[in-house]
């Protein structure tokens, strides 16, 4: 029931962001200069921060691969580029844990995270990759974008992946996001990076974290652990997926009786081919 709620709320703030960022194709251009509207993004005070973001443009294009897009008579300087990341990036730090919304104003401006995330998205801009993988828990619009800057997003992904201070959703996107790189760049991955990626998908595979508190935590965890030792394929992983749909896990021990059977039959599959899915009964 958790789960469902917190898929419940993320969807209604995308569809509120979405309904707030369309009218701003049609505003007049903002009267103020980049350089004032980037001062205040980079200000502490969210209604600052907020109240700048409208003055800028955003388009959404449904045949765009990312979808958010600055109006083509709008070039977005250095300086704003810089300041839109850093306003999502502090966001997300300070005010989000896994998208749930915390701190002391969390229930102010729920929807803030989120419509930043668009405006950074929007950029194109490489320098973004760190602050992009601070949301890589909303879903497949970050994972999208940070796709589209290639390997360079893995050590960063990675390190999001082992951080003591992810929260569960942080690190399933985290390896949802390594398990579709590797998919697309592991011709393009040296030596280290694959290891890198390797060294997670053990970790994870491994006993549950004690801050992985609820059943539920360490099901959705290892289901994505499981994705990413299928993709990779390294014989090491693939021995740690023979253990689990052998002798089970610890993870599973907690858990419904079907959905446990469902998690090793999907290590079962994962010695074959690739699993993106669980198969339910």
């Amino acid at each position: 029931m958790r789960q469902i709620r917190h898929a419940t709320i993320l969807a209604c703030l995308a569809m509120l962001v979405t309904a707030s960022a369309q009218p701003l194709a049609g505003q007049d251009r903002p009267t103020r200069s980049q350089a004032e509207i980037a001062r205040d993004l980079r200000s502490h005070d969210r209604d600052t921060v907020a109240r700048a973001l409208g003055e800028v443009p955003l388009d959404y294009d449904p045949e765009d691969l990312l979808g958010w897009r600055f109006p083509p008579d709008y070039v977005v300087t250095p300086e704003l580029s810089a300041a839109l990341i850093s306003a999502m990036d502090r966001e997300a730090r300070l005010h989000m844990d896994g998208c749930t919304v915390t701190g002391f104003e969390g229930t102010r401006y729920l929807e803030l995270s989120l419509e930043l995330m668009h405006y950074v998205i929007a950029l194109r801009d490489p320098a973004s990759i760190p602050a992009l993988v601070q949301m890589i828990c909303s879903g497949g619009a970050v994972r999208q974008a940070l796709m589209e800057f290639g390997p360079a997003i893995v050590p960063h992904v990675v390190e999001w992946a082992r951080s003591p201070d992810a929260a569960r959703s942080d690190v399933t996107g985290a390896l949802l996001a390594l398990s579709s790189a590797v998919e697309r760049f592991a011709d393009a991955m040296p030596t280290e990076m694959r290891a890198s990626i390797k060294d997670v998908a053990l970790l994870h595979l491994g006993a549950p974290q004690k801050r992985f508190v609820e059943p539920w935590d360490g099901r959705y965890v290892l289901q994505r652990a499981i994705t990413l030792a299928s993709v990779v394929r390294d014989p090491d992983l693939l021995m740690a997926l023979d253990g689990i749909a052998t002798d089970g896990h610890e993870v599973l021990d907690d858990l419904d009786p079907e959905v446990a059977a469902d998690l090793r039959d999907m290590a079962k599959r994962g010695l074959a081919a690739p699993v993106w899915e669980m198969r339910y009964r």
